[in-house]
């Protein structure tokens, strides 16, 4: 009985010692599975960040070059902004100088003479001239001979207290700006002209056909406005020192760049200009030019209009004018 139950006791103990054996076996394997389904999981975790990452940086790439697509389009856009209009390169079609225009013999050319001078060499012409763009063009103040005669044109302003000043509009010299003020490089500097002088500055717009009937029946004391000197005028006028240098220049498509180069192979073309300018007189004057079609207009915005629409091959304007539209 005693060894019965020893045998039994021994069997017990088998048993147990078997279930502990097994017991920590499937927790071994427990633990395993649990880690190596962790791992997998991580796995699957860095393979989405993965694909998450690739879908951003191609999104990203995408971006980009959109963006620069964009950025083409926009330089594009801004090429088309100057109406694709360009000037003949060394095609200069006539030189010209500005003064201002005075009854004949007044005496007040040689103290409005003397003003710009000191106006020049204190930098204030100078720094009119850089505000419009015309430090260019601006001419060194020189000398000039006196005319004077007759009935003193510098009291009777002086006595008025103003010098009535003609115009007509021309941007960049006389014109009225987005915020309604009356601007331009004369409208500065007869301003301050007239500081020096004592006397207040009146602007009157002109027909310019009629503006030396307007200045010598003294409905204006002066004609202030890009007005070119020539042989012709002096013998009826008195001018002041030249103090811009202008010419003509060809304004044209981009796209006509290789089509018209010079005077003569724009013989057959539509050439527009302002009646009753210079630029008129230049066509009239020049072998070639004088064959062309000519398209006459009111204003040179209009002329500059005229091209852009392919109305006209080409347009003949004051440089001065032209840098309002390019910048050169």
């Amino acid at each position: 009985m005693e060894n019965n139950n020893q045998q039994n006791s021994k069997k017990t103990k088998k048993g147990k010692a078997m279930i502990i054996v097994l017991s920590i076996i499937l927790v071994i394997t427990l633990v395993s599975a649990a880690f190596v389904i962790g791992m997998n999981l991580g796995k699957s975790d860095d393979s989405d960040d993965s694909d998450n990452d690739t879908k951003t940086t191609s999104s990203q790439s995408n971006k980009d070059e959109k963006d620069e697509k964009d950025d083409d389009n926009a330089k594009s856009s801004d090429d088309e902004k100057d109406d694709g209009l360009m000037v003949i390169r060394g095609l200069d079609l006539a030189v010209e100088e500005y003064g201002i225009g005075f009854r004949e013999g007044s005496d007040i050319v040689p103290e409005v003479n003397k003003i710009t001078k000191e106006l020049y060499k204190d930098g204030t012409l100078k720094e009119i001239a850089a505000k419009y763009d015309l430090a260019d063009n601006l001419l060194e103040i020189g000398e000039a001979k006196d005319r004077s005669s007759g009935e003193s044109d510098l009291e009777y302003i002086k006595e008025k207290g103003k010098l009535v000043i003609g115009y007509t509009v021309y941007d960049p010299l006389n014109f009225t700006n987005d915020k309604g003020e009356f601007v331009g490089f004369d409208t500065e500097y007869a301003k301050a002209v007239c500081e020096k002088l004592g006397v207040e500055p009146e602007f009157v717009e002109i027909n310019w056909d009629t503006k030396e009937m307007e200045l010598n029946s003294k409905n204006i004391d002066c004609i202030w406005n890009g007005f070119v000197i020539t042989e012709e005028r002096e013998e009826n006028l008195d001018f002041t020192v030249p103090y811009i240098l202008n010419k003509q220049v060809v304004v044209i498509r981009k796209g006509d760049a290789n089509k018209y180069k010079d005077t003569a192979s724009l013989k057959d073309a539509y050439i527009v200009a302002e009646a009753n300018s210079l630029a008129e007189s230049t066509i009239m004057y020049d072998d070639n030019l004088k064959n062309a079609n000519l398209i006459l207009v009111e204003t040179s915005k209009e002329a500059i209009e005229e091209v852009k629409s392919g109305n006209a091959d080409a347009a003949i304007l004051d440089y001065t004018q032209v840098q309002e539209y390019f910048e050169e």
